[in-house]
């Protein structure tokens, strides 16, 4: 999510090597002669702020306080993710680096996939994955170039575990809404179309992948309180609001991304309660989510976090199967007692219509919501 708080060199120090948190804000000491085998980029503190700055609002979401996903259970589920490069290099400069440098990758401690994963995302069907915008817009590239979302980025369908990877396909068309802007984030969503692919039918013929049915605009409005379950490989450390967005949570240990899928059961809350805790921010097609607790009050240790953005937030519908109401889409902290911003998919009916219909093939599209769909609150 963009919980304000989702390669090349880790040398230069630059935002997509994070994954979802905070970006450098300290310039990177020189490394010894033994890591100089490749020249260092200059990185001044300047750079670090504004790498920061720009990652901070393109990243969002994890599952806080959640536990592993039944197999099977979420056959929608779909990874967004990098191919980082880092060689010994890079790695021995990384080591070089105290814990608390926030330009510290921790190379020797996270995993491959840990440092690959970027976002979530939901397939809806026919070759579509439902995201959220902030996850394919504008992203970081490699090198200090400028990124691409068709090239930085692959997704991972028909699996549940990060560290199977026959299911990985490239992007070939990306349809974001037009109104979406980083600086008031409402309507964060977007749509990437993979290229075609025999694998996925397959997949789906095998049970392992399946679309997941969009509540619309004229479906059933939910019930107070109502059941809801929210997935993703995001970050699994608390962070509450007054601590700085950085690699490690509110106990000081190191942020991780889980290899299986996790699950964490939320409740529908009242627009009132997000439009007071988050003012502009929450829009019309926004969608206020939390864990109530006995008392009422919205339960710590339990929430979306960085690197669940763009993930399914569902419902049960009758005869038990489920369907998606939302995207992780933005917070405050991680499980910090704070609800959750989601966007509302049946807002948005009318949009992913309009969105398929626009999509161009190696293009990145932007497409404004239809006069004539406005969608339901």
């Amino acid at each position: 999510m963009n919980r304000l708080r989702p390669h090349a060199s880790l040398l230069v120090c630059i935002a997509s090597c994070i994954g979802f948190a905070a970006c450098e804000r300290a310039q990177a000491p020189s490394p010894p002669a033994s890591a100089t085998a490749k020249p260092l980029a200059k990185t001044t503190t300047n750079d670090c702020e504004a790498r920061r700055a720009r990652h901070d609002q393109q990243q969002a979401g994890r599952i806080v306080g959640g536990e592993p996903a039944k197999p099977g259970s979420a056959p929608w589920q779909v990874e967004l993710l990098s191919s980082p490069q880092y060689d010994a290099a890079d790695r021995a400069y990384d080591a070089t680096l105290a814990d608390d440098d926030a330009c510290k990758i921790f190379l020797a401690q996270r995993n491959p996939y840990e440092l690959a994963h970027k976002c979530g995302g939901a397939w809806i069907g026919d070759g579509w994955v439902l995201t959220a915008a902030h996850c394919v817009d504008d992203i970081p590239g490699f090198d200090g170039r400028e990124g691409n979302v068709l090239t930085d980025r692959r997704v991972r369908l028909g699996t549940q575990n990060l560290t199977v990877d026959d299911g990985l396909f490239a992007i070939d068309a990306v349809v974001i809404h037009g109104a979406y802007r980083k600086n008031t984030k409402h309507d964060d969503i977007a749509l990437a179309r993979v290229v075609v692919d025999p694998r996925i039918a397959a997949f789906e013929a095998a049970g392992r992948l399946a679309a997941v049915p969009l509540v619309g605009s004229g479906d059933r409005d939910f019930d107070p309180g109502e059941a809801l379950r929210v997935t993703g490989w995001g970050w699994m450390g608390r962070r509450d609001v007054r601590d700085a967005v950085s690699r490690r949570d509110s106990a000081k240990q190191l942020q991780r991304n889980p290899a299986d899928l996790q699950q964490v059961g939320l409740n529908y809350l009242p627009d009132a309660l997000c439009m007071k805790e988050y003012g502009a921010i929450y829009g019309p097609g926004s969608l206020c989510a939390g864990t109530l607790a006995a008392d009422g009050r919205v339960e710590t240790g339990k929430d979306s976090c960085q690197g669940d953005s763009g993930g399914p937030l569902t419902r049960e519908e009758d005869g038990g199967r489920r369907s998606l109401v939302g995207l992780v889409s933005n917070g405050k902290g991680c499980g910090a007692g704070i609800p959750a911003l989601y966007t509302r998919v049946s807002h948005y009916d009318g949009w992913i219509v309009a969105a398929k219909a626009a999509a161009r093939s190696g293009r990145v599209e932007r497409v404004a919501q239809p006069a004539d769909a406005t969608g339901s609150r």
